[in-house]
């Protein structure tokens, strides 16, 4: 079972979201790649993880895990998601909802919002990718 946050989780949510023919039709059209930023907490989470993610016609087609949030700046990403552990636990378990943690600033997104507002129909795709995904939590082991 791969520990969020871990290279071989973000491999594993990768396989997960190609397979998955509607992720792929979400994704068609899309441009631009992500940063995903998960700051460390005392207690649960020693360490800052960093992953860049590059999607191309429907696929994610690379993934990088990075050693600092500032090693991102080399790939200018068009959309930085940053938040504490805990708030992307959260996330991932289905208890926070995303436009709510957005809202409330419990994450902090950079890049143009709108080309994500329209694709919000497809939010049921992450909570069935991630019910599929078998996780152990790094604060849980």
């Amino acid at each position: 079972m791969p520990r969020f946050p871990s290279k071989e989780w973000c491999e594993e949510a990768v396989r997960l979201t190609n397979a998955d023919p509607e992720a792929t039709q979400a994704g068609l059209g899309w441009t631009g790649d992500f940063g995903a930023v998960v700051d460390a907490e005392p207690g649960k989470l020693d360490r800052t993880f960093v992953a860049h993610l590059v999607p191309k016609d429907g696929r994610i087609v690379k993934l990088r895990v990075l050693d600092d949030p500032d090693d991102l700046d080399e790939f200018e990403p068009s959309y930085v998601a940053r938040a504490p552990y805990s708030v992307w636990k959260q996330l991932l378990q289905g208890t926070l909802d995303p436009v709510e943690a957005v809202l409330r600033r419990r994450i902090a997104v950079k890049g143009d919002l709108q080309p994500l507002i329209e694709r919000m129909r497809f939010k049921g795709i992450a909570d069935r990718v991630f019910a599929q995904l078998e996780t152990e939590f790094a604060d849980e082991r």
